[in-house]
């Protein structure tokens, strides 16, 4: 659909890009340089664990949590789609139209920003790392465990 450009290789991940890693410690804000690019490795959430061990190259960083609207994971938190995930940094680097572009692919695409678009501004108004985990741990901090079953469940299925 051309609002992507395909990687086939992670040598060819420039390190100066941005790469989303689920696993990553560190958290994407609205203050990273994606002027190289944000790198979205389309995997399996079973495969996770094994993909992102590798040595990849780039600024890996994860998304705050957000709340999966694709058909396999509706209503999980933090288990997206890679286009769930794509839509989400754009949104975060105020790219707001590029994003409602890219879920228009789907017809359950614009469900993910009727879920996350309170989540998603506030993350926007905190701006660096502390204020997003902040916003994080007032919004899910009853859903602490629950985060961490969605995650393993997703990543046995």
């Amino acid at each position: 659909m051309r609002l992507a450009t395909p990687i086939y290789r992670l040598t060819s991940i420039h390190p100066k890009m941005v790469v989303l890693d689920p696993t990553s410690t560190k958290i994407f804000t609205p203050e990273e340089d994606v002027s190289y690019g944000i790198v979205i490795i389309d995997c399996s959430w079973q495969k996770v664990g094994e993909v992102f061990l590798q040595k990849i190259k780039g600024k890996r960083v994860r998304l705050p949590l957000l709340i999966a609207a694709n058909p396999v994971h509706y209503g999980h938190i933090g288990v997206l789609s890679s286009v769930e995930a794509a839509a989400a940094a754009l949104y975060l680097v105020s790219q707001k139209e590029q994003a409602k572009e890219m879920l228009k692919i789907y017809k359950w695409g614009s469900n993910f920003l009727a879920l996350n678009k309170d989540l998603l501004d506030a993350y926007l108004e905190a701006g660096c790392e502390e204020g997003i985990l902040e916003v994080e741990k007032r919004v899910f901090r009853a859903a602490g465990e629950r985060v961490k079953a969605d995650l393993k469940d997703a990543i046995k299925r």
